[in-house]
């Protein structure tokens, strides 16, 4: 694992009580360093993916405006995600914004389900699987989404 990944954790903790725009900055300041150390380019990308969904929860946990928490979605979004779990987590976050944000509710909804369908393709053993299924449900819940209807072939 990339010592960057490592550091992110204890980022979080040093810069709790700090504005968003501060977290933002100094996420992006360490990723440079990071990326400086990386070898291979599959670790820079990885690097990038884990900074942009570190500054997204950062948005999330500071209860950030549509359009700095939109512009962190958007950087996780155009980066892509390492597996299905990282894609339900960054979904998850987003769905769990939907009071903030109810213009974006719909947006919200139609991405739990499509992690949904991508979660419900992984075999059902899958530990991945079962812990964002449940979560998916929870949020759902919260928000009093409905399940989609399943898909008939």
């Amino acid at each position: 694992m990339p010592a960057g990944l490592m550091e992110s954790g204890r980022l979080h903790l040093t810069l709790s009580k700090a504005s968003f725009a501060q977290f933002e900055r100094t996420f992006l300041e360490h990723q440079r360093s990071w990326l400086r150390a990386a070898k291979a380019p599959t670790e820079r990308l990885a690097i990038k993916r884990r900074t942009a969904e570190d500054i997204l929860l950062g948005a999330y946990g500071r209860e950030c405006t549509w359009k700095q928490f939109s512009r962190a979605l958007r950087r996780t979004e155009k980066l892509g995600y390492d597996n299905v779990g990282r894609r339900a987590h960054v979904t998850c976050l987003f769905a769990m914004t939907a009071n903030q944000f109810p213009d974006q509710a719909d947006r919200a909804r139609r991405k739990l389900d499509e992690a949904e369908r991508r979660l419900l393709a992984l075999r059902k053993d899958n530990p991945t699987r079962v812990e964002f299924l449940e979560e998916i449900s929870r949020i759902r819940r919260m928000a009093r989404w409905k399940a989609p209807v399943p898909r008939t072939r």
